[in-house]
């Protein structure tokens, strides 16, 4: 029973299981509420982003493997040390993830490059690139209130993930409802250097696209 599930799990194309994370990561577990499941289901769905992203891209060198496994034991290190009121160690683990989602989002903006067809797999990975440039502002936004307290003008004094993902995307998209905004220097310069890799990744990559899509009609 238990080798038909796990043939089953990889049946399914690994660029599902990392959208998938991401969905549960950005779009569904902030409306749980606070408490040790949550953290529990967040770390999960925070691991499951990272092992997949290690897994649809091919890295070749031994370090990255090394980078990713490091940063998800950090994370799950991380969880019960923040219980202690211990925080340093989740934000070494956000520096690592923010090593791997980097290199991972140019591997695949390469991939999409390189690629001589449209397909499924190919608007799947540019739609997961996208959302991995929202991952890493929120983790920049995490470090920057971390060292910065009130940096960033949230309605409540200790903002959730849920808020700082809330304001990182908006930012980042440019939709910026202006409810939350930068109060310090370092956190505007960041919100506008996002806000523009965000349209820059946007207008350069559909063009590519496009382009390839119309090669292939050709």
């Amino acid at each position: 029973m238990i080798n038909k599930i796990i043939a089953s799990i990889s049946r399914v194309p690994k660029h599902t299981i990392l959208l998938l994370g991401i969905i549960l990561f950005v779009f569904v577990f902030p409306l749980f509420e606070k408490g040790a499941m949550k953290e529990y289901l967040v770390t999960l769905s925070y691991t499951v982003m990272l092992l997949s992203v290690g897994s649809i891209v091919e890295f070749r060198s031994k370090w990255m493997f090394y980078i990713i496994a490091f940063a998800v034991i950090l994370q799950w290190i991380a969880l019960v040390a923040e219980a202690q009121g211990i925080n340093f160690i989740k934000y070494i683990s956000f520096i690592f993830s923010l090593i791997v989602f980097s290199i991972a989002i140019y591997k695949m903006v390469e991939q999409v490059i390189k690629s001589k067809i449209v397909d499924a797999q190919l608007i799947i990975e540019t739609i997961i690139g996208y959302l991995l440039i929202g991952i890493i502002f929120t983790l920049i936004n995490v470090l920057i209130i971390s060292i910065k307290p009130g940096a960033i003008g949230f309605i409540n004094d200790t903002p959730t993930l849920g808020d700082i993902i809330y304001y990182s995307y908006i930012t980042f998209t440019t939709i910026g409802y202006g409810d939350i905004s930068p109060v310090v220097q370092i956190a505007r310069s960041t919100a506008i250097l996002f806000g523009l890799i965000g349209q820059l990744y946007l207008t350069i990559i559909i063009a590519f696209i496009i382009g390839k899509y119309l090669n292939s009609k050709n």
